[in-house]
């Protein structure tokens, strides 16, 4: 389907629409867009501030916890710094001069002393003293103390000799008994090194130091070192998983629980984030293409933090549900605003229905009915143009009546004028002949003259007859009256060659030059009558008749003039008592309408001038055209 067709196939498919259709169908098209548009602006940005919002709060929480989870260092490195610092237990290990018997129940007291301070502090799950000055007695129990070469070998053993005390890795036993440690230096009265004190903190101990913190809602926390290597990571449930293990079976269990818990954040990503000594936020995807959030804390104590990721899709889950909601309430204003448009639409198009049915009443003929609209300014100026149009289609309708009545009437009297015609025409060549048998010629010519008067004048009961017909019948009556009046008549004629066939109403030039020979009274006892006929040119008086070229005279125009005494000062035609004046008036407008007629106004010469403007009508068809089909 072309653009064209498709748009001509649309354009027909709105016509046959009803507006009421159209207007609600764009009304829920308009709504529909703008809430869509607004629910998804609305709803980005909700869930961008939202989201914002939620990360700054759960890394500010997540701060508080790796400040509240490291608080505990305090307290271990306290702990050894009060047994290093105990004067009986550097009393105790000092056992060159004593004997086996004193030397164990030493041990016991040193033992003792152990046991008390892991009571006193139950965040610490295990105490432990490397010392020498017991090797010669046999352990009869078992206790916290060793000897001093079990630790040798260790990688921060070296470190330890260096300083007094030190945070040391360990690895964690299968027992899970161990993660991290803090060692220190026992000192005798001669700053002599007698014992080595091990503090143990395992996966649990630190696990608890997290319990009671709101962290593991959702996702998991890893334990990251000052390297950025991944120590543990503690699931959603408050699983703890070790990553730095040589046991082949806790690899087994990091592998699932990496499968279970969440994404494994990229060494690389983690190390380069945990290198600042700064806290934040940053949003990755995994390799399944879930989004997750990471969250990085300062770093505590011991220089280690906590990393936590959440899944997005849980994070924002409120405001998802918050959508939803909103979208609900879109969807619910949608629809009572379209109940509301189709009732205000409903109201807007009844009086267009009311208006349609009016017209279709004045379409039958009920000229009488009128419309009352007043929902708005628009609608009252249109039953104002309405019961305007009606009225006027009335008036029109009693004026048509009105002249279909004249034109019936004036038929009648031609009809009843044309009574025995013949009989009239014969009288008349009678009475010529018999005064041509008495030789009375004056006579005989003024009855010829007669006889074609009535003959042009009657014309077979046609209303319009040719320009030179018109002339004739001019110039007979000017002959019959030349005969019998005291003064003579010189009646001149100019005429357009083109204008001597054309058709005009008959017997209008006959009244103006009978007034002229009543009324003139020349004072040189010549009455000049002169008739002008040519075509007139005027844009306002263009004839709408078939075939007329675009080029040819709109009208005609026919002067008529005289040598009389003109019209008095106060003349108005409305006040002229005469017949003919108004006989060749009505008849113009009637046939021809009100553009065209007659006037009359005093010449500056003397006399008057009559001014009689008519259609050129050239051929039978443009006079029936102007006839409306009736008798020519």
């Amino acid at each position: 389907m072309t653009k064209a067709s498709l748009s001509i196939r649309i354009r027909h498919k709105l016509q046959q629409s009803k507006l009421t259709t159209l207007m609600v169908t764009c009304f829920i098209a308009f709504n529909l867009l703008l809430v869509s548009a607004i629910v998804w602006l609305a709803y980005q940005s909700f869930s961008a501030v939202t989201f914002a919002e939620i990360s700054k709060a759960r890394l500010a929480l997540l701060n508080e916890s790796t400040r509240r989870g490291f608080d505990f260092i305090t307290g271990v490195s306290g702990t050894a710094y009060s047994l290093a610092s105990n004067r009986e237990l550097a009393t105790l290990l000092h056992t060159s001069n004593a004997r086996p018997l004193a030397q164990i129940h030493q041990r016991r007291e040193v033992s003792r002393m152990i046991e008390h301070t892991l009571v006193v502090n139950d965040r610490i799950s295990s105490i432990e003293l490397y010392t020498n000055a017991f090797d010669a007695v046999p352990v009869t129990i078992a206790d916290h103390i060793y000897p001093v070469q079990q630790i040798t070998d260790e990688n921060w053993f070296q470190t330890l000799r260096q300083a007094d005390a030190a945070w040391v890795p360990l690895q964690e036993q299968s027992s899970g008994h161990s993660l991290i440690g803090y060692a220190q230096r026992i000192f005798d009265s001669h700053g002599e090194t007698v014992a080595y004190v091990l503090i143990r903190l395992s996966r649990d101990d630190i696990v608890q130091r997290f319990a009671d913190l709101p962290l593991l809602q959702d996702g998991q926390v890893l334990l990251i070192d000052t390297a950025g290597h991944t120590i543990m990571r503690i699931g959603s449930k408050g699983t703890a998983i070790a990553e730095q293990d040589s046991n082949p079976n806790a690899a087994s269990l990091r592998s699932r629980a990496a499968a279970t818990e969440g994404m494994t954040i990229d060494p690389e990503w983690m190390e380069q984030h945990t290198r600042l000594g700064e806290d934040g936020y940053e949003v990755v995807t995994d390799a399944s293409g879930n989004k997750q959030l990471v969250l990085y804390s300062r770093p505590g104590t011991l220089q280690w933090r906590l990393v936590q990721t959440i899944p997005v899709h849980t994070l924002l889950a409120p405001v998802q549900t918050a959508g939803w909601q909103i979208i609900g309430v879109a969807v619910l204003g949608l629809l009572c605003s379209v109940l509301l448009a189709y009732w205000f639409v409903r109201r807007i198009v009844r009086p267009l229905q009311q208006l349609i049915q009016h017209m279709k009443r004045l379409e039958e003929g009920q000229f009488d009915t009128r419309i009352t609209l007043s929902f708005t300014e628009e609608y009252a100026r249109l039953a104002y143009g309405f019961n305007h149009m009606a009225s006027r289609l009335t008036e029109l309708m009693d004026r048509v009546r009105e002249e279909s009545r004249a034109k019936r009437e004036a038929q009648t009297g031609l009809l009843e004028a044309q009574i025995k015609p013949h009989f009239l025409y014969n009288t008349l060549d009678m009475i010529h002949w018999r005064a041509l048998d008495y030789e009375a010629r004056d006579i005989s010519r003024m009855i010829v003259q007669l006889s074609k008067l009535l003959r042009i004048g009657l014309s077979g009961g046609r209303l319009f007859i040719c320009v030179r017909d018109e002339l004739e019948h001019a110039r007979c009556y000017v002959s019959i009256q030349a005969e019998r009046l005291p003064f003579a008549i010189a009646y001149e004629e100019h005429v357009h060659p083109l204008l001597r066939g054309s058709y005009i109403p008959k017997i209008i030039l006959q009244p103006f030059i009978e007034n002229a020979v009543m009324h003139a009274c020349p004072e040189d006892g010549v009455l000049r009558v002169g008739v002008d006929i040519q075509p007139l040119h005027e844009p306002g008086l263009i004839s709408s008749a078939p075939a007329q070229a675009l080029d040819q005279p709109a009208g005609i125009v026919i002067r008529i003039t005289d040598n009389g005494q003109g019209l008095p000062d106060d003349w108005r035609e409305d006040q002229c008592s005469g017949i003919g004046i108004h006989n060749v008036q009505q008849r113009i407008r009637l046939y021809c309408g009100n553009q065209y007629g007659v006037q009359l106004t005093n010449s500056a010469h003397g006399g008057t001038i009559v001014t009689i403007t008519l259609p050129r009508i050239d051929n039978e068809e443009q006079l029936q055209f102007w006839l409306g089909g009736e008798s020519a």
